[in-house]
């Protein structure tokens, strides 16, 4: 059973899905703002070859401290609008919080 804290990302008991808004081709890499039911983060990759969402991963992984092995984009692969599975756990949630 899934229970939504957040228009932009749900928690259940194992994973927390994030609905993210990327852009890519930007001046750096960073976190910019939640807006309209969506983490947006801005990335310095371009989107040729998968090169943003490797970046998005990596900066993720920074972001909640994970391993990028656990991250995974679930939808959006070609897209802007993305859904991104990580492993829940109560630090996770915390810098959920703190955004």
């Amino acid at each position: 059973m899934n229970t939504s804290f957040s228009s932009w990302y749900q928690i259940d008991k194992k994973q927390i899905k994030l609905s993210i808004v990327v852009k890519p081709n930007a001046k750096k890499t960073a976190f910019l703002k939640i807006k309209e039911g969506a983490m947006h983060i801005a990335l310095h990759a371009k989107p040729h070859h998968g090169e943003a969402n490797d970046e998005l991963i990596l900066y993720l992984a920074k972001l909640f401290h994970l391993p990028k092995s656990q991250i995974t984009i679930l939808r959006g692969e070609r897209s802007r609008f993305k859904q991104v599975l990580l492993p829940f756990s109560s630090s996770v949630k915390e810098q959920l919080l703190t955004l």
